[in-house]
C-alpha cells in the first residue's frame, strides 16, 4: 500500500516540481509494477534517472555519452533468449556510475533459466544504500526506449531564444 501510494505521489508531484526548473525536459515517467522511474534531460547533456520503490528513492545523473554507451550495450540483454540447457542459469549485470565521485550507480540485471527470465534495475547511493526494482520484459523494453530518447534529446543543441528585433540603439 505504501509503495503504490509513494509511486502515485511521485508521478503526480514530479511534473510540478520539474516545471519550475528551466532547462529540464522530462522524457518519461513510468509507474512500473515494483516502483516508479522518471527520466529527465538536464542542460549540459546530462541524463537524470529518478527511481522510487517503497520508502527508498534515488536520483542519479549521467553524461549523455556515458548513457549512450551503456544503453547500446545493455539493451541487448532484454532481447536475448533463454539458455537451452535446463541446468544452466545465466546472470548478466551491466553497471553505470555517476561521473562525479558521489558513489551513485545504476545496474541492470538479467537472470535467465530455461523457462524464465527476470530483470531488475539496481540503484545504489553512498548516502542511502541500495534498492532494486523488478521489471517485467515489457517494462525493460519501455525503459530502454525512453533512455534512447533521453540520449538523443541530451545531445541536441539547446535552441536559442528567438530575437524579437528590439535592440537598444545609441
Amino acid at each position: 500500500m505504501v509503495r503504490s501510494l509513494f509511486a502515485i505521489v511521485l508521478i503526480l508531484v514530479a511534473p510540478a516540481a520539474l516545471r519550475g526548473q528551466e532547462g529540464r525536459r522530462t522524457i518519461a515517467r513510468y509507474g512500473f509494477t515494483d516502483g516508479a522511474v522518471a527520466i529527465d534531460v538536464r542542460p549540459g547533456g546530462i541524463v537524470a534517472i529518478a527511481a522510487a520503490q517503497g520508502d527508498s528513492a534515488a536520483t542519479i545523473a549521467f553524461r549523455a555519452s556515458d548513457a549512450r554507451a551503456w544503453v547500446d550495450s545493455t539493451r541487448r540483454f532484454v532481447t536475448r533468449g533463454a539458455p537451452r540447457k535446463r541446468t544452466m542459469v545465466v546472470m548478466q549485470r551491466s553497471m553505470m556510475a555517476e561521473a562525479a565521485d558521489s558513489g551513485a550507480a545504476m545496474s541492470f540485471l538479467r537472470r535467465a533459466e530455461s523457462d524464465t527470465t527476470t530483470f531488475a534495475l539496481l540503484f545504489s547511493t553512498r548516502d542511502f544504500g541500495k534498492f532494486s526494482l523488478a521489471l517485467e520484459r515489457r517494462e525493460a523494453v519501455l525503459f530502454f526506449a525512453a533512455m534512447r530518447r533521453a540520449v538523443v534529446a541530451a545531445r541536441q543543441p539547446v535552441a536559442a531564444k528567438p530575437d524579437t528585433g528590439a535592440t537598444k540603439g545609441p
